[in-house]
C-alpha cells in the first residue's frame, strides 16, 4: 500500500516542480499551501534530498529547490523513496514461498497487475503532475 508519506512527497515535489527550477520555497510556505503539517514536510525534504532531487540552502533567503529536472523524477521513484519497494500484495515479496504457490490462481494475476501498476507509476512524472494542478487553478 501507498502511504499518506509518500502521497504528501509527490505533493511536495509537485509544490516545488510548479515554479521554475532552481527557485526556493520554504518548508513552512510549502506546509501552509498545500495542508500539510510543517515537522512532515522538513522530514521529508530529508529523504528527497537524500533521493537527489532537492536542495536547501539556510539563513533568511533560504529554501527548498528542486535540483532534478521534473521530467526525470517519475512517481514510482518518489513512492519507493519514502515507502521502500511497491508491492500490490505481501506474496509477491515473499522471501519464503508460498505454501499455495503451485495450486494458487491468483500469483499470475497479481503479478500482471504488479508489473501495470509499476508501469503507470514509472510514466507519470512531477513535471506532469504540475502541469496538471496548473491547469487546475
Amino acid at each position: 500500500m501507498i502511504t499518506k508519506k509518500a502521497e504528501y512527497a509527490v505533493i511536495i515535489l509537485t509544490e516545488l516542480a510548479a515554479h521554475p527550477l532552481g527557485t526556493t520555497i520554504t518548508s513552512k510556505d510549502i506546509a501552509a499551501r498545500r495542508s500539510i503539517p510543517v515537522n512532515l514536510v522538513v522530514q521529508l525534504l530529508a529523504v528527497l534530498k537524500e533521493a537527489g532531487w532537492t536542495e536547501g540552502t539556510r539563513g533568511p533567503t533560504g529554501g527548498i529547490r528542486l535540483i532534478t529536472d521534473p521530467h526525470k523524477i517519475n512517481l514510482r521513484a518518489v513512492i519507493e523513496a519514502v515507502d521502500g519497494p511497491i508491492g500490490i500484495t505481501r506474496c509477491l515479496f515473499s522471501s519464503k514461498p508460498c505454501r499455495d504457490q503451485q495450486l494458487c490462481s491468483l500469483r499470475g494475476i497479481w503479478s500482471r497487475a504488479q508489473q501495470e501498476m509499476l508501469k503507470v507509476l514509472e510514466e507519470a512524472t512531477i513535471k506532469e503532475l504540475a502541469a496538471a494542478a496548473a491547469l487546475e487553478c
